[in-house]
């Protein structure tokens, strides 16, 4: 029983210190820009818990700031200028012309105004740190703006509210947005799997003329050996029909090692729909515009 308690306790001794290295090597290279891909690939293939656990600790150095000391930082009379998104600090003095009273994102300064990140709102109801009921995208697009000012600007803290309490820790808040994200993700790469299964078409709009949809090898963004058929693709959840290229020989995407086919592609999978008074053959399809 003794050896296996000190067996027990050696191990655990050692997964401190492996930890305690990790963390060590991940501030390190959050320190220098060019080791960041390097950074966020290590952290990608970690657990999501040790992830965020690792990634704390990592930027725990910083100041603890109340929403009133945030506040003050607001570029007046030549001052420091500050702003928050998610809770982190930020000195952006150095894009005065931009954050500065006289700036065109003044606005963001002196508070966190997260939301406004995304939604646009830049109004008093709009510059707010609630971000619930965001969209996956926006949710995205928030993290993307974190990341924007964690590499032009200085990132110096967090603010006590929303995200962090008074010792500087993760609120239940947070931990909710970070799980959000972890699903945001999620949704992205099934969006992108499938524009690349079903690429968008090419399309071109003339005023008073026509509206024209057709397909390519790179329609869609999406380069390939194929060109496909322009359909309706009625995808679950969406509220209008998107033009997607459709691939219109060999075995079914959903069923590709099926021997016995019709080698039509995807053309008979139920969520497609032929344009109307658009040949179901064609590569193009013209409509005009009335």
């Amino acid at each position: 029983m003794a050896e296996n308690n000190q067996a027990g306790g050696t191990f655990n001794s050692y997964f401190l210190y492996l930890f305690s290295l990790i963390v060590v090597i991940i501030a390190s290279f959050s320190l220098v820009p060019v080791f960041h891909p390097v950074r966020d690939y290590v952290l990608n293939l970690m657990p999501f818990e040790a992830r965020e656990e690792i990634i704390h600790k990592s930027e725990a150095h910083g100041i603890i700031l109340t929403k009133a000391e945030l506040a003050k930082h607001t570029g007046e009379d030549g001052g420091t200028i500050y702003l928050a998104i998610l809770g982190k600090v930020f000195d952006v003095t150095k894009g005065r012309q931009h954050y500065g009273p006289a700036g065109s994102y003044s606005f963001f300064t002196g508070k966190d105004a997260s939301r406004a990140f995304v939604s646009g709102d830049f109004t008093s109801q709009g510059l707010t740190d609630d971000v619930s009921g965001l969209s996956w995208n926006d949710v995205l697009g928030l993290t993307e703006w974190v990341e924007f000012y964690k590499k032009d600007y200085t990132h110096i803290g967090v603010v006590v509210g929303t995200f962090y309490d008074e010792t500087g820790q993760p609120t239940e808040a947070l931990k909710n947005f970070q799980r959000e994200l972890e699903e945001a993700k999620i949704k992205q790469k099934l969006q992108d799997d499938d524009r690349k299964l079903f690429p968008g078409c090419n399309s071109e709009y003339r005023p008073g003329v026509e509206r024209r949809l057709w397909c390519s090898n790179l329609s869609g963004g999406v380069k390939r050996e194929w060109i496909g058929r322009p359909r309706q693709y009625f995808q679950a959840g969406q509220k209008q029909p998107r033009c997607a290229c459709v691939k219109d020989f060999g075995p079914p995407s959903d069923n590709p090692d099926a021997q016995n086919h019709a080698n039509r592609g995807d053309l008979d999978n139920p969520s497609m729909k032929v344009y109307e008074d658009c040949d179901e053959e064609a590569v193009s399809c013209t409509f005009p515009d009335q």
